[in-house]
């Protein structure tokens, strides 16, 4: 990997640490006001994100994913330094709040698709894997240490302060872009049509490749029933065990450190030659853990089984992740990458809901009915997938 791809990774990570600061210190401000302030904080950051994502996706292909990301830092973080000056001399508002979410999330969407591909625009193909693990596991430290440090942040320096804090972490970000080229970036194309046919193109190309389009509903199916079980089925079986909120803390933990540990080694060794296996083989472990937290008579079985659910879970993310993007053409990455971001987030909102009205044992049940079956999709999916189409 070069030093341009590690530049980018080091202002890629600052910005993250900054939106974890900024969203830990939206929720604390949010709850002080109401519990509907809350939700409607978290519906204007998702909302706009899960409808302009195709939109994002076009864009990137049409102006090419850095000069998106350039526009989308520069966007974010003057907003959120103008915010804070607004903030300052008004004081917090549900208003302000769900303005500050609703730019975020907006921003979110155009950004998220174009910074999902650009490890392939700085890398070889045969690095990818590595470059995507590294990437994600500076991701999940930021994740696992996130916490602590924001509410410490918060405590000092309050909304304001975590609004110009993430405001300048994507100013550096912006440097960072701006100062470097990835090697391997892709031409804008000459031939624009319009913005929906190629939203439709995007879809026309997931759909009849059956690679990517078998991926896609994998990623759906995992998402769907293994993202709740962390923030959801977690806190409620802890509550009908009668374990502290420290002790769930630590159950929580267990699934981060998990995957940490995958994406550390195949950032170290890379993945296995099998992918597609492998991926499976991970789902069919997380299956297993789901099933061995729904039947965990204590905290210490508890952490046993997300630690192995993570473990998993980080088998088939870094194995899935790489195969779908070097299965993608290159006319067409950051439009395939916002449906697989589409594909983690819509099917969401439905399984929430779903596992949130079953007895919790029974939700732990079938989400690991509906991992397995994914792993079941993943153990035949071609070695041809592993091969590079441009």
């Amino acid at each position: 990997m070069n030093r341009a791809y590690y530049g980018w990774l080091a202002g890629s990570t600052l910005s993250v640490f900054g939106d974890t600061a900024l969203f830990f210190a939206l929720g604390w401000a949010a709850t002080g006001i109401g519990p509907h302030v809350a939700g409607l904080v978290l519906t204007g950051f998702t909302l706009p994100r899960a409808v302009l994502l195709l939109l994002g996706g076009v864009l990137g292909d049409r102006l090419g994913p850095r000069r998106l990301l350039l526009a989308s830092s520069a966007t974010v973080g003057t907003c959120c330094l103008a915010l804070a000056l607004v903030v300052h001399a008004a004081g917090v508002s549900a208003g302000l709040l769900l303005a500050t979410a609703t730019v975020v999330g907006t921003v979110d969407a155009f950004a998220l698709p174009a910074a999902g591909v650009l490890p392939r625009l700085f890398v070889r193909d045969d690095d990818l894997a590595k470059a995507m693990a590294l990437r994600t596991s500076l991701t999940q430290l930021i994740t696992l240490a996130g916490g602590p440090l924001s509410g410490l942040l918060v405590a000092t320096i309050g909304l304001v302060g975590a609004l110009v804090l993430d405001g300048l972490t994507f100013a550096v970000l912006f440097c960072v872009l701006l100062a470097i080229k990835p090697p391997y970036d892709v031409s804008p194309p000459t031939d624009r049509g319009s913005v929906v046919r190629a939203a439709l193109d995007g879809l026309r190309v997931a759909w009849v490749d059956p690679v990517l389009r078998r991926v896609l509903l994998v990623v759906a199916l995992v998402a769907a029933f293994v993202l709740p079980v962390t923030s959801l089925c977690v806190p409620l079986l802890a509550r009908s065990q009668g374990w502290s909120a420290g002790q769930t803390g630590f159950v929580v933990a267990g699934s981060v450190a998990g995957g940490l540990t995958i994406t550390l080694l195949v950032a170290r060794y890379g993945t296995f030659h099998q992918a597609g296996r492998a991926a499976g083989l991970g789902c069919l472990l997380a299956a297993l853990a789901m099933t061995g937290l729904a039947l965990a008579p204590s905290v210490a079985i508890a952490v046993a089984a997300t630690l192995i659910q993570g473990l998993g879970i980080g088998l088939f993310t870094s194995h899935v992740a790489p195969v779908f993007i070097r299965s993608t053409p290159r006319s067409h990455l950051t439009r395939l990458q916002s449906l697989l971001s589409l594909a983690q987030t819509v099917p969401l909102i439905a399984s929430t809901n779903l596992l949130a009205s079953l007895p919790i044992r029974q939700a732990l049940a079938l989400s690991a009915t509906t991992t397995a079956l994914a792993a079941l999709a993943l153990l035949h999916l071609k070695p041809t997938a592993e091969q590079i189409r441009d």
